[in-house]
């Protein structure tokens, strides 16, 4: 009788231990996506958009003017390059850059800094929009 009660014990100290080891693997795979999702977001969320007319083209660099519907702080003078990371979009079909010109309304979108000179530089640009009806 008492082999069959620590057999027990034994059986159910094992399954409490396979519990807990279980519980340990699924919250660390839990945690592994979490971060991944975070750093994306935080990626997505640190991005900004605005709006501007392009008013120089030399090569892949554009020099812009923020239109009046953006934020103040967007509504001066940019210059930024078109980089091969950069996506450049009409009505969701990709384009070239050499399709873009002077007078085109853009939405630009990036991540980087904006280093203050006249006019203001714009690194890592990620997507630029045609918004203009017809190209």
């Amino acid at each position: 009788m008492i082999f069959y009660e620590r057999k027990k014990l034994i059986v159910a100290i094992i399954f409490v231990i396979y519990t807990v080891m279980l519980s340990g693997a699924f919250y660390l795979i839990g945690n592994g996506v979490a971060a991944k999702k975070t750093d994306k977001t935080t990626d997505e969320c640190s991005s900004q958009t605005f709006y501007a007319t392009i008013s120089n083209i030399q090569g892949d660099n554009l020099t812009v003017k923020g239109v009046e519907i953006n934020d103040i702080n967007f509504r001066g003078n940019f210059v930024f390059s078109i980089g091969d990371e950069t996506k450049v979009t009409w009505r969701y079909t990709d384009i070239s850059s050499e399709d873009l010109d002077t007078g085109d309304t853009i939405s630009i979108t990036f991540t980087g800094e904006i280093r203050e000179s006249e006019p203001a530089q714009i690194t890592q640009v990620k997507y630029i929009q045609l918004l203009d009806d017809e190209k």
